[in-house]
């Protein structure tokens, strides 16, 4: 680790050799978590670029935040997945023209556009029906587009409890949304 952060091009080529395999199988299983199979190997690859920039930038920012609490494996496996899930949130509202492949799946005929307004208003009216804090780490995070980092400061909690705070909101989401608008 200390060759890598010292800028060690052979210990680069080390790192990506050794970890590899796992960023990829992360970021696929990220992937299919939200539902994004069409395209995944170029996915894959596109967020698999990201990440390596993400780490190197900075000097090396996010790989000198590991503080070997864990194994470097099981650390990187947590921040490859947070990021993975940070870039598809952002790939789904980028506007539809970005992408012609995009495009063509998320164009709506009129009897679509019903539907998926539909589907729209129910989400928001099941948000509207969670906890206030709930509501506030789901807006921060997918509304605003808030990093963790950014969550965790506006929360003033640490950044290592904002996933978790995020899947509770998540769930209790899904919950909402499973049970009849009458409960």
């Amino acid at each position: 680790m200390q060759r890598l952060l010292a800028r060690d091009e052979a210990a680069w080529i080390d790192f990506l050799s050794r970890y590899d395999r796992l960023v990829q199988s992360r970021i696929a299983t990220a992937c299919r978590e939200v539902g994004r199979t069409n395209g995944l190997i170029e996915l894959i690859d596109e967020i698999s670029a990201e990440v390596y920039a993400a780490l190197a930038e900075l000097d090396m920012k996010i790989l000198r935040s590991f503080a070997g609490g864990s194994r470097l494996s099981t650390w990187l496996s947590v921040i490859v997945r947070r990021f993975a899930l940070r870039q598809i949130s952002r790939l789904n509202r980028l506007p539809v023209n970005v992408e012609p492949e995009l495009f063509q799946q998320l164009q709506v005929t009129d009897g679509n556009e019903s539907a998926h307004q539909e589907r729209l208003q129910h989400i928001a009216q099941a948000r509207i029906r969670l906890s206030p804090n709930d509501q506030l780490v789901l807006r921060l995070f997918y509304d605003e587009s808030r990093s963790y980092e950014e969550i965790a400061g506006l929360l003033k909690i640490s950044v290592n409890a904002v996933g978790p705070k995020l899947g509770r909101a998540r769930r209790r989401l899904k919950a909402v949304l499973e049970r009849p608008p009458d409960d």
